[in-house]
């Protein structure tokens, strides 16, 4: 059986990844996508174990890709091989992956990330160490990367961050956990995320800081999703909570004990008020009820993070309004700066910037044509943490990971701490065991 399969349009890629993975690559051409996903699947002989798909696909053709071959095949590990685009995190968003890899990723690169996705996938039970293992002769050779990959422990290859237990054989830790007092005199503080547009990671940036306060006040961290047409996190953190925003402001909720049974604790030790379960119930929510859910939180958690609608709607606004600090998150796009400088103004002429301003610049990158210099000019602000464009971040959102704890290492998590060290500079990395947890384990 060969464990690999790559559907491409491009010879060149193909025979680079046949190099790298020789026998046990298993190759279908894109020209087949013609008569249809299934066809595709149709040829390919035994059971995949990682696919990746493309370059030169576009997203009907991957999107039909991913619902086949997971049809088939629901334990599959999924990689796209796609340039890092500004449509990419849509891409992301719609599809069920585990990572993506640029077609121009050196060869090094590219083999981690198999060897990662091995090692996860034997993990959590959905392939054998045997499936990765080379055909005899290849193993008379050197010793293959992604045979070491899966033979090693799973926490070697992230630095001790992982709960090394066997999903398969032993019961996960019980987690507990409670509602620890504040000492009186404890000043509070709530931090706004706020996004002139969607696309910009404003959810990332709450998520990761929701889970870096954490790690310094454990359980009195509660993170709002207050996004309340499309809000997401309890998706991102691979959460099923059993109540949402739209019970956090109801009328029963003005008593502490009943507004605590309307959070979701998340296993890094913060709380989440979930988003309204639909638009309608999240437009119902007045921007009063808003205000004095995040007053009330005050009262009873040391920090209150607000994911935001982005823009500068009511919502925001009333948000704004009850917060100590905003943190202001934009990309690299002149538009989105633009649009940032308005909000800026805007938000200085009606009374209601934060005294606390934190300038996040995410998803940068050399290519892009600015620099953050460039970025500041168009801003007129400086910009405070510059947050590099990673595919870590999107593989630990579809882990249901905080990237913080899932790739400690990263450029981008390193940046993201920076952020939250403005917000506590005490705050710190702690090597803690994290249990890595699989986004369909409720299924």
């Amino acid at each position: 059986m060969t464990p690999f399969l790559l559907v491409s349009r491009s010879a060149e890629y193909e025979s680079r990844l046949r190099s790298l993975l020789g026998a046990r690559l298993d190759v279908v051409t894109g020209e087949f996508l013609t008569f249809g996903a299934s066809s595709v699947v149709d040829r390919v002989d035994g059971t995949p174990r990682i696919a990746l798909l493309g370059p030169v696909l576009n997203y009907e053709e991957t999107h039909g890709l991913a619902e086949e071959l997971t049809s088939r095949h629901p334990d599959v590990g999924l990689i796209v091989v796609r340039e890092q685009r500004s449509d990419l995190e849509d891409w992301v968003d719609e599809l069920a992956l585990h990572a993506v890899l640029s077609p121009d990723a050196s060869d090094e690169t590219t083999l981690e990330l198999i060897e990662r996705l091995s090692a996860w996938l034997v993990q959590h039970g959905k392939a054998s160490s045997r499936d990765f293992e080379p055909p005899a002769a290849v193993a008379a050779h050197l010793a293959d990367p992604v045979r070491q990959a899966v033979e090693t422990p799973f926490d070697a290859l992230t630095g001790g961050d992982v709960v090394a237990y066997d999903e398969l054989t032993q019961a996960p830790p019980v987690p507990t956990w409670d509602f620890p007092p504040l000492e009186a005199g404890t000043r509070t503080e709530a931090i706004a995320v706020v996004a002139p547009k969607g696309g910009q990671g404003k959810t990332t940036l709450s998520i990761n800081l929701a889970t870096g306060l954490a790690e310094i006040a454990p359980n009195s961290v509660v993170l709002v999703d207050a996004d309340l047409q499309f809000g997401d996190i309890a998706t991102a953190l691979s959460l099923e909570p059993d109540r949402t925003i739209v019970d956090a402001v109801a009328d029963a909720a003005a008593d502490e004990i009943v507004l605590k049974t309307s959070l979701t604790h998340h296993d890094a030790g913060f709380f989440v008020v979930a988003g309204a379960p639909s638009p309608e119930l999240g437009d119902a929510i007045s921007t009063a009820a808003l205000g004095l859910l995040i007053e009330r939180l005050r009262t009873s958690f040391r920090y209150v993070v607000v994911d935001t609608t982005p823009g500068l709607g009511e919502h925001t606004l009333a948000t704004l309004e009850h917060v100590t600090d905003a943190v202001f998150v934009t990309n690299m796009s002149v538009p989105s700066l633009r649009a940032m400088r308005t909000e800026f103004e805007l938000l200085t002429t009606v009374g209601l910037m934060p005294s606390n301003r934190h300038v996040v610049l995410n998803q940068s990158e050399r290519g892009s044509g600015l620099t953050v210099r460039d970025a500041e000019r168009i801003l007129g602000a400086p910009v405070d943490v510059e947050v590099p464009r990673s595919s870590a971040v999107l593989l630990a959102s579809n882990r249901g990971i905080p990237l913080i704890h899932d790739d400690a290492r990263d450029p981008a998590a390193k940046a993201i701490r920076s952020v939250v060290k403005r917000i506590a500079p005490e705050a710190s990395p702690k090597r803690r065991k994290i249990q890595r947890r699989r986004t369909d384990e409720s299924q």
